[in-house]
């Protein structure tokens, strides 16, 4: 589906690699201004603008505690957002895209989709004084240099367990331990993109050919498949519904562990992770007021938020190695093509 709408975003937005989708000169101007004067200037053309769309996909409270520190700073400007997964983004993107009356100003999604939509030009590019802070590595850019996207965010996936399910000597600590006879009925993954993306994981991690002997064993070890979300999953093992799975969010977890749930999480190496990106939209309505807040996602009181709701800094050395689903692939459309294949290999594994 996601495919398919920006197929017809790109004819919307009539760009392609990364190239800006027509802002106009107030857009061009608020993203790219750097006087010494620059606060001010953005905080005034904010308040006369009013308000900023904020879409994304994150979820809970991290999103109104953003809003109200923002508030704090600029409370003449109103935030309003629309919250959704990758598709529900897209789909609206494409939507107000061909209709020429695009609402969002500032786009914060995970990476593979956010790539996708600056691929086709639907993004700007943009300066801030926070950008200098961030890696190479989470700082996405058009062929020219110019700036796209900051990575703000990041979750990880890895193995948790109920502990009165699952003994200390079970815990496995690598991909080959998930094959002990002690787990086999007791690991679960979730038929989302959380559990393709498992698939993923394990074929960069192993090899085309050794990843798909390591599936064919681990599929022998009756994993349940529940058609759930990462968070629901989290639960079920937090209840002792379900034992084990090797696709729940350290997020999750942690919350969950802070409720005095039985529940723990190790990393197995590589951990996938899910980084989010904040940026500016090329037709963005309010420019100026879209610009404040992208400071504010990428900034240290920002971070902070980011932090006490469980989402570090993809920078952050949490003390394991990552693994970025699309971080490899050099376009959006060769990702979409491995996810293809992982998503077969998972209902062929799983079935």
């Amino acid at each position: 589906m996601i495919s398919v709408a920006l197929t017809s975003l790109l004819t919307a937005c009539g760009g392609s690699n990364g190239e800006a989708g027509g802002e106009t000169n107030a857009a061009a101007t608020a993203f790219t201004y750097t006087g010494s004067d620059r606060d001010t200037y953005l905080a005034d053309c904010a308040k006369k603008e009013g308000s900023v769309t904020w879409y994304t996909s994150l979820a809970g409270g991290v999103i109104d505690d953003m809003i109200k520190a923002f508030n704090e700073k600029y409370p003449d400007v109103k935030v309003k957002t629309f919250r959704g997964d990758e598709s529900d983004i897209t789909s609206r993107v494409v939507q107000e895209s061909q209709a020429d009356r695009l609402q969002g100003d500032i786009l914060e999604l995970s990476s593979d989709a956010y790539r996708e939509l600056a691929d086709i030009g639907a993004l700007a590019t943009f300066t801030s004084p926070v950008t200098a802070k961030y890696s190479e590595r989470f700082t996405l850019k058009n062929d020219e240099g110019k700036i796209l996207g900051i990575g703000d965010r990041a979750s990880y996936v890895s193995f948790a367990y109920n502990t009165n399910k699952v003994p200390d000597a079970d815990v496995p600590k690598t991909l080959d331990d998930l094959l002990k006879p002690a787990l086999k009925g007791k690991l679960a993954l979730t038929d989302s993109t959380t559990g393709v993306r498992f698939i993923g994981n394990v074929l960069t991690t192993l090899g085309e050919d050794a990843g798909k002997a390591y599936l064919k064993k681990l599929g022998e070890q009756n994993i349940r498949i529940e058609s759930v979300s990462g968070s629901a999953l989290a639960g079920l093992i937090a209840k002792g519904e379900v034992a084990s799975s090797p696709g729940i969010f350290r997020n999750h977890a942690q919350q969950l562990i802070k409720d005095n749930s039985p529940i723990k999480w190790v990393a197995i190496e590589p951990v996938t992770a899910n980084v989010g990106y904040a940026g500016v939209f090329a037709k963005a309505p309010h420019p100026c007021a879209a610009m404040l807040l992208t400071d504010m996602l990428l900034s240290e009181d920002g971070g902070k938020i980011y932090e006490k709701k469980q989402y570090p800094r993809p920078d952050e050395d949490l003390g394991f190695k990552s693994w970025v689903p699309d971080e490899t692939y050099k376009t959006a459309k060769d990702y979409e093509k491995a996810f293809t294949t992982w998503q077969e290999l998972f209902e062929k594994t799983f079935s």
